[in-house]
């Protein structure tokens, strides 16, 4: 049998502490299943059942926490790089979204609509960015944007649009004067 070996009361300080600090929910139930081998002496397979874990999951983070301690049990970061459009804040993607594809001259599209591809071929031509859309798609909802179908939106490429429509809805609210 394989048990968690407490060198001390103060490694059992730290590693109540770790488990009080832990957010992330793999790393607590790391930390809890060396708890509970070391304090309870639970045995693998009864730790395996508890968490629905394989037994040789258990038996791993009991062996990396006798040899290494509790910085080897930490999860380790996804394997790939990081995406090269996260930088993007939802401000960015707001400002990007809130004009039309057709006032960007690089593009060259009538479109009033934007789409993945027409997002893509904006941050290659603008940013010198190369991203497939649903790189782009996962960025957006990253940040809190659904994708699908657009939405008619009445707008123009006149920066002072929305100032006029106000006053044209002004001016259409106004009592009628019979002449």
């Amino acid at each position: 049998m394989i048990y968690a070996k407490l060198d001390d009361a103060s490694a059992l300080q730290r590693l109540d502490a770790a488990i009080c600090e832990a957010t992330k929910p793999k790393w607590y139930q790391r930390l809890l299943i060396i708890k509970l081998s070391a304090t309870e002496k639970m045995s693998v397979p009864q730790l395996a059942k508890m968490f629905n874990l394989s037994a040789d999951s258990v038996r791993s983070y009991i062996h990396k926490y006798n040899t290494s301690g509790l910085d080897a049990l930490m999860p380790k970061s996804p394997p790939g790089c990081r995406g090269k459009i996260t930088h993007f804040s939802k401000s960015d993607w707001r400002e990007l979204l809130e004009q039309t594809p057709n006032q960007h001259e690089k593009l060259q599209t009538d479109s009033r609509h934007w789409t993945l591809e027409l997002i893509s071929a904006y941050l290659k031509a603008y940013h010198a960015i190369s991203v497939t859309p649903p790189a782009i798609h996962l960025a957006l909802r990253r940040v809190g944007y659904r994708t699908g179908r657009s939405k008619l939106r009445v707008g123009g490429p006149d920066p002072e649009y929305q100032t006029k429509r106000h006053q044209l809805e002004e001016l259409t609210s106004l009592p009628r004067r019979d002449t």
